[in-house]
């Protein structure tokens, strides 16, 4: 083995520890130590691949951009054009499905980073990418369709994904919580109320209760 393909497994086995002991422990209480430990290495082949733990965090987040951009271009070959919006919210559910306490440990990444400019600045560089695609891939799904999208593709798509966020919150304090596994379904039935215009005149409604003196 050449000392590159030596270089480039060792990161992978770094990372695949990294990500284990990241979702076993949180990443605040996940220290470097550990990250050696159970991949079998010293502190210093750690340290000879990444700065420190957030600089290993910034790598699996990019790399689960990248597996995600690759669904969401598989689904958008299939879907575009269709207006079939709840085949995203049913994609997208999966996704999370499939890596259980990911959303969680990217929330909690989030929250430490926001109080450091320069971490948070180098983790919204990352995001930005999640944002153009899921963007890329709802103006995919919308052309052509018979209606257009309530607001741009990225507001929609930053929407989106924080109603994602949130729901992995509350799904964490209770897992039934917005119909537990079958949330793209209430989302889907919440489309239809929104299309109906039931929720335009409930919005009337409030208006004229807010200004009634």
């Amino acid at each position: 083995m050449s000392r590159t393909e030596q270089t480039g497994r060792n990161r992978a086995l770094v990372l695949a520890a990294a990500r284990r002991v990241f979702l076993a422990r949180g990443y605040h209480a996940a220290s470097v130590d550990q990250i050696a430990d159970e991949a079998g290495f010293s502190k210093g082949v750690v340290y000879s691949q990444f700065d420190g733990k957030a600089d290993m965090f910034l790598a699996l987040l990019e790399d689960r951009v990248t597996e995600r951009a690759a669904q969401n271009a598989h689904l958008a070959a299939e879907v575009a054009g269709t207006g079939d919006f709840t085949r995203l919210l049913d994609g997208a559910m999966r996704a999370e499905q499939a890596a259980p306490g990911w959303r969680l440990l990217v929330t909690e990444f989030r929250v430490l980073a926001a109080r450091d400019p320069e971490l948070n600045k180098r983790y919204a560089a990352v995001h930005a990418r999640t944002v153009d695609g899921v963007a890329s891939l709802l103006a995919a799904i919308a052309e052509g369709a018979a209606g257009p999208l309530p607001l741009p593709p990225r507001p929609l798509a930053e929407l989106l994904l924080g109603l994602e966020a949130g729901l992995a919150l509350e799904q964490v304090a209770n897992p039934d919580a917005l119909g537990g596994r079958h949330v793209a379904d209430m989302l889907a039935s919440l489309q239809g109320w929104l299309a109906s215009g039931a929720a335009s005149g409930v919005a009337r409604g409030a208006a004229r209760t807010r200004s009634q003196p």
